[in-house]
């Protein structure tokens, strides 16, 4: 049974495109050995990512992030067990939200300056939000 968990932290400082790359080069290489496929998004200093697999794996990948120091204020907003992976291409997709204001499916989102904290509050939201990504880029 494949299961997912959706997460919101923020950086403890702004990352450079390079870190950025270097991150989730780090974090591709790491899924595929674990099986792992999702998807993460970086706006602004904060994180918004989808993690889906094993859920045993997917727990123990997570508490892996918790402890990272290169972030704070990890926040869990939803986990569930969905039908199918909804990244299943994937070992780890990205966008970088402050690059993307030409797309036009996250204009709105872009243009009410959005802190991926706000789906803290919003959890069915949030899954649809990040899952839109992979729809978004067939």
């Amino acid at each position: 049974m494949i299961f997912y968990l959706i997460y919101v932290s923020s950086a403890v400082n702004l990352l450079t495109d390079e870190e950025l790359l270097l991150l989730l080069r780090q974090s591709q290489a790491k899924n595929v050995n674990l099986g792992i496929t999702g998807m993460l998004l970086y706006k602004g200093g904060n994180f918004m990512q989808m993690l889906e697999g094993e859920e045993k794996t997917v727990r123990e990948l997570y508490a892996a992030i918790r402890k990272d120091p290169r972030h704070h204020n990890v926040l869990t907003i939803i986990t569930g067990s969905p039908k199918a992976r909804n990244f299943k291409d994937w070992s780890m997709g990205f966008q970088n939200m402050d690059k993307i204001a030409d797309l036009p499916n996250y204009k709105y989102y872009i243009k009410e300056n959005l802190t991926l904290y706000s789906f803290q509050d919003d959890a069915a939201q949030a899954y649809e939000f990040i899952t839109g990504f992979e729809t978004s880029n067939r």
